[in-house]
């Protein structure tokens, strides 16, 4: 079994665009000690995820329910009940505001959002959350279900929002390789409290190049770009979001 230097805490590897040569993008992230999240999030990847996830060490499942498909949630919460040995976490699960403009819509989705949520409280698992163009929303709702080991992958919203979220609710957020091109990301990067600081490529989607297919290997550029921002040594950076990462994600094992 691989020993990480680094964990991609959310990426989509069980995604159609991974089926020609996902050995080789799991090879090219192995060689350079990155493991990996697999985020499932419709329910024809969910047994794909599970399964990448037996053959390959390096990779790790988390399955989730696109927050467009949230009439789906009785069956994404059943599959997970029946396979919870066999994943890390539950997600990522959320809010889509920018997709979802009806409101009836949008409440049936937060009703779902808090089902994923009580979810993972009951199973003790962490929780991946997308919140696109709604992140003040989907803080409240966590809030409102108390929810705990909570990752806000990819956050879009205001940095103070993330500021209060890492420091006085212990909420974790990963930065996503796109921070070399984001300012939002930037300004997110400095208001994260540095203990709950976590890495991720969202692969095959937020590259540091829009055009091109991102992967796991990328993410050592998110680490390089973040350090910089932080003005902090990257290797000392590297210990400690693996650091974060492993308290966060208990179920991931290095040895």
């Amino acid at each position: 079994m691989l020993t990480p230097v680094m964990v991609d805490a959310h990426c989509h590897l069980s995604n159609e665009e991974f089926d020609s040569d996902r050995e080789k993008v799991i090879g090219r992230a192995e060689a350079i000690g990155v493991a990996c999240i697999d985020s499932a999030i419709v329910p024809h990847l969910w047994e794909k995820s599970l399964d990448i996830s037996q053959r390959y060490p390096s990779v790790f499942s988390s399955i989730g329910l696109d927050p467009v498909q949230y009439a789906r949630v009785e069956d994404a919460v059943q599959f997970i009940r029946d396979h919870d040995e066999l994943i890390v976490s539950v997600g990522e699960t959320g809010l889509d505001h920018y997709l979802i403009r009806d409101h009836k819509q949008r409440d049936d989705q937060a009703t779902a959002f808090r089902k994923m949520i009580d979810l993972s409280i009951s199973l003790r698992l962490p929780v991946q959350v997308h919140s696109r163009s709604a992140g003040r929303r989907a803080l409240e709702v966590l809030r409102e279900q108390e929810a705990v080991d909570v990752h806000m992958h990819a956050f879009d919203g205001k940095a103070s929002l993330v500021r209060v979220a890492s420091h006085d609710y212990g909420y974790y957020f990963s930065v996503p390789t796109s921070v070399v091109r984001s300012s939002q990301k930037r300004k997110m990067v400095k208001a994260i409290a540095i203990e709950r600081l976590l890495l991720e490529t969202d692969s095959p989607v937020l590259g540091p190049d829009r055009q091109s297919r991102n992967e796991p290997s990328n993410l050592t550029i998110a680490l390089e770009e973040t350090a910089d921002i932080l003005r902090r040594d990257t290797e000392e950076l590297r210990q400690l979001v693996l650091e974060n990462t492993l308290r966060l994600y208990r179920r991931i094992s290095v040895h």
